[in-house]
């Protein structure tokens, strides 16, 4: 805003409607507060000096002179406020940028630490693990790999999906050992493919079966 303005409010120098108007703005805009408060400062300075006793009245040429200084002081002061703000907005991006690569990177480690837990959770079975096979579309497997863990439930068991790879996805259930015939036969009534000689069950409780879910059935 032109510092005159400023000043004449100070003095008392506007007309009433114009007065409201910058008063009202002052309520709403921050940056121009703070050019009051500087204008203010200098007006108290300007005026203080002319009080003091003996001196005389500045005369025209001196008042234009002092007027240019004030307003160049109030310049300056508002160039310096909005550097400041500037190098406080750039700091502050540069936080927030550094904060979103740092969330990347750690959601990049997570993801490849989640890979290799799965790996080591989800070895590849040894010969004693009877393998039942699938083969389905890509975009149906993860839906068929939710149905067999579903049924392995209700029989009293669990399963564990490992990760989905361009070969398909690969699923471990544990069944009880007396339901085994019976999630075998869920099993082929969804398609699925059945060793010719099933692993005859160990002593013990559960049995682990490995189940592979393919776009092809692999050899």
């Amino acid at each position: 805003m032109n510092p005159d303005k400023l000043f004449d409010y100070l003095e008392g120098k506007l007309s009433p409607s114009e007065r409201a108007a910058l008063e009202e703005r002052f309520m709403s805009e921050p940056q121009l507060r703070q050019e009051l408060a500087v204008a203010r400062q200098i007006h108290a300075e300007m005026r203080d000096s002319r009080e003091i006793v003996g001196v005389a009245q500045p005369t025209l040429e001196e008042r234009g002179a002092v007027l240019g200084r004030r307003i160049a002081i109030a310049f300056s002061v508002l160039v310096f406020a909005n550097v400041i703000f500037g190098i406080y907005a750039i700091a502050f991006m540069k936080k927030k940028d550094r904060a979103r690569l740092n969330a990347e990177q750690n959601r990049s480690e997570l993801k490849e630490s989640l890979a290799r837990t799965a790996a080591v959770a989800l070895p590849t079975p040894s010969l004693d693990i009877e393998e039942i096979k699938f083969t389905a579309p890509a975009p149906e497997q993860d839906k068929l790999a939710n149905k067999i863990i579903a049924l392995a439930k209700q029989l009293g068991g669990s399963g564990t999906k490992g990760l989905a790879d361009e070969r398909g996805v690969l699923l471990f259930t544990e069944i009880p050992t007396a339901r085994l015939n019976d999630f075998r036969d869920s099993m082929k009534k969804l398609g699925a493919t059945l060793p010719s000689a099933p692993v005859e069950a160990a002593a013990g409780e559960k049995r682990i079966l490995q189940i592979r879910i393919s776009s092809s059935l692999q050899q």
